[in-house]
């Protein structure tokens, strides 16, 4: 039996995607089952094929999945294999995101410059900081004021940090978890603490979908499928869709899970998020008691509706 995994061609995309198989496999060695030969797809999306605009100037949505979704609705291939957050909040009828791997951190890293070293030096001169998303370059402004310039920044991670090591940039803006996976950690120059500095909804997790009625990918996926990843990427996701105010608004969140005691059944949800084109900002935190994570939605549903409630009472 050969199984088909569909993913982009970047170097991110394909590692992420051997991160997939990989626990896969070693979940199957446990249970002692036998190990099915697996085949890499690769997929060219429209976010791949237009570089030269910002992600917010491309129309439409899921331009980073929707034709790697279009050969798994068809039958072509067996798992999609995302990141979370390039994921639409609405997919098609016919699939599932059917794990979610365990996060990685989700925050944003520097790469060429510390924060010490941008603030000094900004005092004197323009900063000229590498980024493409909208969510990013209002955080820098906010955190650096107005003496730095943005610089449209697209590309996979490796060509970004020419950009910083060729003087095209004094530095660049991405995702920690991207750095981990390549296995790029010496190129951080600073870390942005994800409390203050939001990260992208999803942003951290890898995504598993399939179709739903490919019982067998179901199955298989539930063995890779890591719930609290699940539920935190879920409730992130309901956020945006209810609050975000479109795919391509600027959105930024924080959520963390935590257990007073290891074997206490009660949970502490921490959740910070701001929808900044909306000038909403929220955080609050939330005991879920007896946390099930078979119930996931019901916990969802009840945090969105308590959000809501609060936000309507300040908007």
């Amino acid at each position: 039996m050969i199984i088909r995994v569909g993913t982009r061609g970047s170097k991110l995309a394909l590692k992420q995607t051997e991160i997939f198989i990989e626990k896969l496999k070693n979940e199957l060695k446990k249970l002692g089952e036998k190990e099915p030969e697996f085949e890499i797809i690769k997929i060219k999306t429209k976010g791949d094929k237009i570089l030269e605009s910002p992600l917010s100037k491309i129309p439409g949505k899921g331009f980073f999945v929707k034709e790697i979704e279009e050969e798994l609705a068809e039958g072509k291939i067996d798992f999609a294999v995302h990141s979370l957050k390039d994921v639409p909040t609405e997919i098609p009828e016919n699939l599932i995101i059917s794990a979610f791997l365990k996060r990685d951190p989700p925050g944003d890293v520097i790469i060429g410059m510390t924060k010490q070293e941008i603030e000094f030096r900004s005092e004197k001169s323009k900063v000229k900081i590498g980024t493409s998303s909208l969510r990013r370059e209002i955080q820098l402004k906010n955190m650096f004021g107005e003496n730095i310039q943005l610089i449209p920044i697209r590309g996979n991670l490796d060509t970004r940090i020419r950009k910083v090591e060729r003087g095209e940039c004094d530095a660049i803006v991405v995702a920690y978890c991207g750095v981990i996976r390549l296995g790029l950690e010496d190129k951080i120059s600073d870390y942005l603490d994800p409390r203050g500095f939001l990260y992208a909804p999803g942003q951290g997790i890898i995504a598993v979908e399939t179709r739903k009625d490919n019982k067998l990918a179901v199955e298989l996926s539930e063995l890779v499928d890591d719930k609290e990843s699940r539920f935190l990427g879920t409730l992130e996701r309901e956020m945006v869709r209810k609050i975000g105010g479109g795919c391509n608004s600027p959105f930024g969140i924080f959520s963390e899970i935590k257990k007073e005691l290891p074997r206490d059944k009660d949970v502490f949800l921490f959740l910070k998020f701001c929808a900044f084109e909306k000038n909403i900002s929220y955080e609050n935190h939330f005991k879920l008691n007896d946390f099930d994570p078979s119930g996931i939605s019901e916990y969802v549903r009840e945090i969105c509706e308590k959000v809501e409630r609060d936000i309507g009472r300040i908007s």
